[in-house]
């Protein structure tokens, strides 16, 4: 029997068949990128919501083995006098061993107090033995807990290894050097409005810009300094930060910001909060949570959220 074979004739697309797939793969892609973009926003905006979590339950641990003594912004930690053994830097360098850092702690043991970086700085605990916030350039990165994943400006700069994407309470965490820089405060005495109802951490841009009267360590929030502070009104802090209705947080909406020292391109002001996320800014409380705060909220709000104890209420747009 002989076999039968059967040939079927395939036609080749037509060029305006192809420029229709293609034009139906692009309209698809475009919209599947809206979608990703708000997954990929979330996830990091939950991520920055964590990191300010940990960082506000550390301030508690760090108070509660320490006598209730409240790390200083800026200071020797965790005693004022001059120790052998004690701590000099800022808060988030003394809040190193409550984040898991505690081997980044050790490491920056000194046999002296003496900036290795800048032998101008240092002394502040008298030439002991310290851990010393600035040999952090010298053994280490900033660790992820300090790093928001939606600051675009952070690796800007100089000092890119001790850079982070938060800020500290100016009011909450004040300064702590011996010689009158003022007492530490207690944990949770100082918070009369409630821990609740006080902000402790809020996002700031890696990248900013200087007060016209401060230097906020040159236009960059390094967090083994003063440089993150946020709403000080201590008058020899340095800071000149904004305050009352004028320390509203900044929504971060230029695209190829930079880290420019007094200048236009800066991503946002040195002396405020800045954030960003979309629509908002997350805030890490001193009872452990975290609130993310509308764009709309009215700078009063904002204002009454950042202070500790001055008996005033939060808005109804809080």
């Amino acid at each position: 029997m002989p076999s039968l074979r059967f040939f079927r004739h395939w036609r080749g697309f037509t060029l305006i068949e192809l420029l229709v797939v293609i034009a139906i793969i692009a309209i698809l892609i475009g919209l599947l990128l809206p979608a990703v973009q708000k997954v990929r926003e979330a996830a990091a905006r939950a991520q920055c919501q964590n990191n300010l979590k940990q960082l506000s339950l550390a301030v508690a641990n760090c108070c509660d083995t320490n006598q209730g003594k409240i790390p200083p912004g800026i200071g020797l930690y965790p005693n004022q006098a001059q120790t052998p053994n004690n701590g000099e830097g800022g808060i988030f360098f003394f809040l190193l061993p409550y984040v898991e850092q505690q081997n980044l702690y050790n490491l920056c043991y000194n046999a002296d107090d003496v900036n290795p970086n800048a032998t101008s700085q240092g002394h502040r605990n008298g030439g002991l033995p310290t851990y010393l916030s600035w040999n952090v350039q010298n053994v280490g990165t900033s660790p992820k807990i300090y790093i928001c994943p939606s600051d675009a400006s952070h690796g800007m700069g100089w000092g890119q290894e001790v850079q982070m994407s938060y800020g500290y309470n100016g009011m909450v965490f004040t300064l702590g050097f011996a010689g009158g820089w003022g007492s530490y405060k207690r944990f949770p005495a100082l918070i009369s409005d409630g821990t609740s109802n006080t902000i402790f951490f809020t996002e700031k841009a890696s990248a900013n810009a200087d007060n016209s009267t401060g230097s906020h360590d040159s236009g960059l929030n390094i967090w083994v300094d003063w440089g993150p502070t946020i709403a000080s009104v201590e008058a020899n802090s340095q800071s000149s930060d904004p305050t009352g209705l004028n320390a509203m947080f900044v929504p971060v909406t230029r695209v190829n910001c930079e880290s420019v020292n007094w200048g236009p391109g800066a991503c946002a002001p040195g002396g405020n909060a800045s954030s960003f996320h979309t629509s908002g800014i997350n805030a890490g409380m001193g009872d452990g949570s975290v609130h993310f705060v509308a764009q709309g909220v009215s700078p009063g709000t904002w204002w009454y959220a950042l202070t500790p104890n001055y008996g005033d209420l939060l808005g109804s747009d809080w």
